[in-house]
């Protein structure tokens, strides 16, 4: 089986809308290209951006997310009402039991992404969704279905939910539609918590007509490839009563309603709130950056030649460096960092989170990013995020380098799953054997006048007002 290689292997620069190459370099845009770029940030816009994304789609949505589920409550397995008598789908098992009724779905859902989707395959939209399918997956069973489950069923004819086989994991948040006319990029998962608590960042994208949009020359083909090796998630239906059958296929509904969300991460940050504005909270502001003449947009698909795009974007620093992001658990980019700050007394910027969810990550975080802490002297400073996000989860980079402004927007983390060694990954999913490779989407904007460099930096600074001393992250 032929490898998905990223269509910059190993290092190409997207050409603008007009697809001009006489004599330029690659990549520059040209007066009159129709490119914009939005920054957006968790928890003030995530969850209005998926709804938008989805809600403008007129005829295709390509969706990456790593999990897809209900936000209101699934069954957990061990629950009292789960038997082994009363578990018809013989696509489950007992020990995996779970779901909810299609009817309290569409009574109680929260999800307002859920209807939106639903909205748009009922008004002739194709949606495609490819996620991960989880070890420990709950199944719909006893009449009872998941959020894939229900996707699937909905609307079969115009709506699709995969899982990706490519590599060993999905961990790329993208949204795309219309054949490319807008894609949002981010670290934004499905989850209450990645949209509503945590600090995240994203962008969308936005193109005018071309012959060779941004889209085509790598997300459509990296989607296109992941898709036709996905396997399709399958629900039997002989447990579901007739009547929420009936609900499920006529589950279409008005106008997808965005829950209110909180201005702070979680209850506990009411107590931050005070008239003092350096401690008060930063939000951001969503706004349309056209992207100015001369700039550049690249993008590459991890993990193909990855990591060497990444270390290369890093080594080119010339004066100083800003990341925030959730973890740093390669040794290899840490090393990279120090000799930056050591050898070429550049001034490295990390704003990290103060707490890391799976116990493997947080112990190599605190082993990496304490000898950052240590070993870079006074040209590396390093700060924890500010605690009333449960996590800061984004990941973005931004430098300087010959008198333009440099920003990496990526989908992973700086760690070797989302950047492992080695430049082409053959298929290989599901077995020991496998190399652990994410696949991720990551985009570069080089530009003179830096404005969309400005808007992350306004984040960056914003919260640092509010961050703390480094320590070393703890479980939430």
């Amino acid at each position: 089986m032929t490898p998905y290689v990223s269509t910059i292997a190993p290092h190409e620069v997207f050409p603008s809308v007009e697809l001009i190459f006489k004599g330029s370099h690659p990549g520059v845009l040209k007066k009159g290209a129709q490119i914009s770029a939005q920054p957006f940030f968790s928890p003030e816009n995530s969850e209005r951006v998926a709804l938008e994304m989805i809600e403008d789609a007129e005829e295709t949505l390509d969706i990456f997310t790593p999990g897809v589920k209900f936000w209101s409550y699934e069954r957990r397995r061990g629950d009292a009402t789960t038997t082994e008598n009363t578990t018809k789908n013989n696509n489950n098992n007992n020990n995996n039991c779970g779901g909810v009724l299609p009817s309290r779905a569409m009574a109680k859902e929260s999800f307002p992404v859920f209807f939106a989707l639903l909205n748009a395959a009922k008004r002739n939209v194709t949606v495609r969704v490819l996620t991960n399918k989880y070890d420990d997956e709950e199944v719909g069973c006893d009449g009872r279905v998941t959020m894939k489950d229900f996707l699937s069923l909905a609307n079969p004819e115009k709506m699709e939910v995969r899982y990706y086989r490519s590599t060993s994991f999905m961990h790329a948040k993208y949204i795309a539609r219309d054949g490319g006319k807008a894609m949002s990029i981010s670290s934004v998962n499905w989850s209450r918590e990645s949209m509503r608590e945590n600090r995240e960042a994203g962008i969308i994208l936005r193109e005018g007509d071309g012959p060779d949009r941004l889209f085509d020359r790598v997300s459509n083909r990296a989607f296109e490839y992941d898709w036709k090796r996905a396997q399709k998630h399958a629900r039997g239906v002989e447990d579901i009563a007739k009547e929420e059958m009936a609900i499920i296929k006529g589950s279409a509904v008005g106008d997808a309603k965005l829950a209110k969300t909180k201005g702070m991460a979680n209850k506990n940050a009411k107590n931050t709130i005070t008239n003092d504005d350096s401690v008060k909270p930063f939000v951001t502001k969503m706004e349309k950056i056209p992207l100015g003449e001369g700039s550049s947009v690249e993008m590459f698909v991890s993990p193909d030649f990855s990591r060497d795009s990444l270390l290369r974007f890093l080594r080119s620093a010339e004066n100083v460096v800003y990341i925030y992001t959730y973890q740093i658990t390669d040794d290899e980019i840490a090393n990279t960092l120090v000799d930056l700050a050591m050898r070429k007394h550049v001034k490295v910027f990390l704003m990290l989170s103060p707490r890391i969810y799976a116990d493997w990550d947080r112990k190599k975080a605190s082993q990496v990013q304490t000898r950052l802490s240590q070993a870079g002297g006074k040209n590396i400073i390093i700060h924890s995020a500010p605690k009333h996000f449960r996590y800061s989860h984004l990941k973005f980079i931004v430098k300087d380098r010959k008198s333009t402004f440099e920003t990496l927007l990526m989908t992973g983390n700086l760690s070797p799953s989302d950047l492992p060694e080695g430049n082409i990954f053959k298929p290989c999913h599901g077995m020991s054997s496998c190399s652990r490779a994410n696949r991720d989407i990551n985009v570069i904007f080089r530009e003179k006048d830096g404005a969309v460099a400005s808007k992350f930096l306004e984040v960056f600074e914003g919260d640092l007002k509010m961050a703390t001393e480094y320590s070393n992250p703890t479980k939430y």
